[in-house]
């Protein structure tokens, strides 16, 4: 495996941020924001070491500040903490009586989640709009002290993967507007960093890899179904890009043949950051292994099962995340619609709790005959060995019927047909009714991100 710096030189990399001072270069003297955001990562330093239990009790002092405000200031949360009246302090029994925000609620009462009165210091309000794939967006209230801790941690991020900052970064994340853009001033808040590239993901691959040889960056940020595409374009046409240093994903689940294949083609190992535009940076991989690490310093996240009870490590339960910080428009216990599991503290000494699996969303869970949900053990990138396909998508119509989408090089032959419904089959664990279906292209959601299974059932 590859273990260069992006000038590839014996020293450190330094870093120096920019400095707001005329003629005073070093040692830096930086701006409000950017100074806040090196006293914010100077802290996580530290909590990232800090036990379990105290994390915890930080959060749970942070949840009292902002149910308060909700309570006071949001339409919404009036009377909704009728389980923590007459506490004075608020306990994890109570806070598990709090009714779940759900994404129908955002929809349907967005203006009532919104603060009619916010508190000093937070600056401005900023709006998002999330479409995820349901085609029906929600809008998110946030503000600069949301984007300010969004800011620290894609610090920490960098920091754990020791990122030379002064290299180069391409991004192919989601559709712009024009085919290539540049941000000369750099990718890292506050720091004189390399120039950040970017390309829309709609691009072609044979586009997005030619791109990349002529861009030749340190560090690619990408989905993994798309990097999943440019290492099989460069593995079938003998494309190297050995400058690369990193490569990070983001915005789907990442399968460990995934990460195989990375260190096969480009001899480098990836890493991954879960996010939402929601709520920012959730999760982190861990920099010795390839879970991750729950950003707690920013989020409260439980895992909860059918009936509202907490998960234990290896059970797998939906996810319910709380915004320590946006009192803009309060995401307290909003079901995100995703699906995880906590794991075993980490090996690494760290005390932010541990996600060992992150499984995507419900849509992503196949409905049994019976009405039980399970996850496929389906992966359309291991398809090629049947035959000639290209990509694929596994879509579930019914509880008895799925259809199998594929793009292939040429037609199947019947008994490459014969092996393909066997293999999808074997691994369902249930005689569907499969029906394979060529087309032209499978694309991709509204968002940029693709998915290799999908249910219709409702």
């Amino acid at each position: 495996m590859r273990n260069r710096t992006a000038t590839d030189k014996e020293q450190s990399p330094i870093f120096i941020p920019w400095s707001s001072v005329a003629g005073i270069g070093w040692p830096a003297v930086p701006r409000q924001f950017e100074a806040r955001i090196l006293a914010l990562q100077y802290q996580l330093d530290q909590s990232q070491w800090w036990e379990a239990e105290a994390l915890q009790r930080l959060q749970l002092r942070q949840m009292e500040m902002l149910l308060v405000h909700a309570e006071r200031t949001v339409p919404f949360y009036r009377g909704r903490f009728k389980a923590l009246a007459g506490l004075k302090r608020v306990t994890m029994e109570a806070w598990r009586k709090i009714p779940t925000l759900l994404r129908t609620d955002i929809q349907d009462h967005g203006q009532d989640l919104v603060s009619r009165k916010m508190p000093e210091g937070h600056g401005r309000i900023r709006e998002i709009r999330s479409s995820g794939s349901t085609g029906r967006p929600i809008s998110v209230k946030t503000t600069d002290v949301t984007q300010l801790f969004f800011a620290a941690l894609n610090l920490r991020y960098h920091l754990w993967r020791s990122r030379d900052f002064r290299g180069k970064t391409a991004k192919i994340i989601r559709p712009i507007s024009s085919k290539s853009q540049i941000k000369p001033q750099g990718w890292v808040p506050g720091y004189n960093s390399g120039p950040m590239v970017s390309l829309g993901v709609t691009s072609t691959v044979a586009e997005q890899v030619a791109w990349l040889r002529e861009e030749d960056p340190h560090y690619l940020f990408t989905y993994p179904s798309n990097l999943r595409a440019i290492l099989d374009h460069c593995q079938n046409n003998g494309v190297e890009l050995s400058n690369l240093c990193g490569i990070a994903t983001m915005g789907e689940v990442v399968e460990d043949t995934l990460r195989a294949a990375c260190e096969e083609v480009l001899g480098l190992s990836l890493s991954d950051c879960y996010s939402a535009q929601e709520v920012g940076i959730i999760a982190l991989q861990c920099p010795d292994h390839p879970h991750y690490h729950v950003q707690s310093e920013r989020i409260f996240l439980e895992i909860l099962n059918n009936d509202g009870t907490p998960c234990g490590p290896g059970e797998t339960g939906r996810v319910v995340l709380t915004d320590l910080h946006n009192f803009a428009m309060p995401l307290i216990r909003y079901e995100i619609g995703d699906y995880g599991e906590f794991g075993e503290p980490c090996p690494c000494g760290r005390g932010l709790p541990v996600l060992s699996r992150i499984l995507g969303r419900q849509r992503n869970m196949l409905t049994l005959p019976s009405g039980d949900l399970i996850w496929p053990l389906f992966d359309s990138n291991n398809l090629d060995q049947y035959g000639p396909v290209g990509q694929a998508q596994l879509v579930q119509r019914t509880t008895e019927e799925l259809e199998l989408r594929m793009v292939v090089k040429k037609a199947l032959k019947p008994r490459d047909e014969k092996c393909l419904r066997k293999a999808v089959l074997d691994r369902l664990g249930h005689p569907f009714t499969l029906n394979l279906v060529c087309v032209d292209e499978i694309p991709r959601l509204a968002n940029g991100k693709f998915e290799d299974f999908m249910s219709e059932v409702k």
